[in-house]
């Protein structure tokens, strides 16, 4: 046998014989189509249809037209709007919100500051425990007329140091009785603090209203025994204290950078006059009463409210001082007895002394030796000796 092929193995064969079949070629069918009528072979539009679609193309330019007509003229009226018309004052939407704010902060910041700071500043700003805040010579040129940081004494960056570390910043004492009032050292938030010195600055154009305290009798009755209604008061109006028209004398004096309480003329120490003969000194089993009060002001007065600087002793008598704290229980004081040496040094294990109190009455009997002299009287407490002394007339 042999392999090769001619290429015939694969033709069909007659099985009856050895004659190639030739099969017939089948035509593939077409498959059948369909009409869609002449209406769908119709390109061309109808003279409605075309005039619709010029009136659509129109209306979308209109639209189109006046959006953008709209829009500029709607961006420099806005414009406008918002920041002003040129040359004319009190156009400006943002200043008249700028200015609102502004008021807004200076009210809240003299709430603040009569609730934390007027106990040592004075409600007015005057002065007392600490400087005084309403001087003009302080105020002068504090704030910039754009409303930023001026070079004056009380300007924000200023206040804003003294706030944050306390009064150790002004004369770089470190026992100096101002605290720090920003947190975390402190009572108040960053806000708060702006608010107090947005007041701190604020002009006397400045012009606010704070709610007055409510002053009621309530659970009284009147003649005809009915219950009185409880009354308010109606708002308070203020102004901040900086004089914009303030312009100092050409010969004025710098501010100095440190004050002290002595500084003050309020604490001036006028000498005392001699105080007339004790006639009936105290014993130790019954001792003279003096009365003595210390001040909301950080001074020691008499009954009569007329500031002690001298006291009147006899040698060898025994003296029961009744010091009463009419500070309204904000202010700490002592009354304690030594030479001035020692209550400057603050040194209470050799002086003699009541504790520190915020109000009511503390007593503290005290023998003078026969040969006592140079003693003195004082409240120890940090940053009131200067204020708060005064020097004892032993008779013989």
């Amino acid at each position: 046998m042999t392999d090769e092929r001619t290429g015939r193995e694969l033709t069909p064969r007659d099985p009856e014989g050895d004659q190639i079949v030739v099969r017939e070629r089948v035509q593939p069918q077409s498959p059948e189509r369909f009409y869609a009528g002449d209406n769908a072979h119709v390109v061309g539009l109808t003279e409605e249809r075309a005039a619709q679609i010029v009136r659509q193309s129109g209306n979308a330019r209109s639209v189109a037209f006046l959006f953008t007509l709209i829009m500029v003229l709607f961006i420099p009226l806005y414009w406008f709007y918002d920041l002003g018309i040129p040359a004319i004052a009190g156009t400006s939407r943002l200043d008249a919100e700028k200015d609102a704010q502004h008021i807004t902060d200076v009210s809240r910041g003299y709430e603040l500051y009569i609730n934390n700071c007027a106990t040592c500043h004075g409600t007015e700003g005057k002065g007392g425990v600490g400087p005084p805040l309403n001087d003009q010579a302080k105020l002068y040129n504090a704030v910039k007329p754009d409303g930023g940081a001026g070079t004056g004494h009380l300007n924000p960056n200023y206040l804003q140091r003294v706030l944050e570390v306390g009064g150790r910043y002004v004369c770089g004492d470190p026992n100096s009785i101002m605290p720090a009032w920003l947190q975390p050292a402190g009572p108040l938030n960053y806000r708060e603090v702006e608010e107090i010195i947005a007041f701190l600055t604020a002009s006397t154009e400045d012009e606010f209203t704070v709610s007055a305290e409510e002053h009621g009798t309530e659970g009284q009755e009147g003649e005809e025994g009915q219950e009185e209604e409880e009354t308010q008061a109606g708002p308070e109006s203020h102004t901040g204290w900086r004089d914009p028209n303030y312009q100092p004398a050409p010969d004025a004096s710098p501010i100095p950078a440190c004050w002290r309480p002595y500084s003050n003329p309020a604490f001036s120490q006028a000498p005392a006059a001699t105080a007339a003969p004790i006639e009936n000194p105290g014993t130790a089993e019954n001792p003279r009463v003096i009365q003595v009060n210390e001040t909301g002001q950080v001074q020691i007065t008499d009954p009569e409210d007329q500031r002690l600087t001298a006291i009147a002793v006899k040698a060898g008598e025994t003296v029961r001082f009744e010091v009463t704290n009419t500070s309204g229980g904000t202010i700490p004081h002592n009354f304690y007895i030594g030479t001035a040496e020692q209550l400057q040094q603050n040194d209470r294990a050799n002086t003699e002394g009541t504790p520190d109190f915020t109000e009511g009455t503390q007593t503290l009997d005290f023998t003078f030796a026969a040969d006592a002299t140079g003693l003195q009287f004082a409240c120890i407490v940090p940053g009131h000796y200067d204020p708060m002394h005064g020097d004892f007339q032993i008779q013989p």
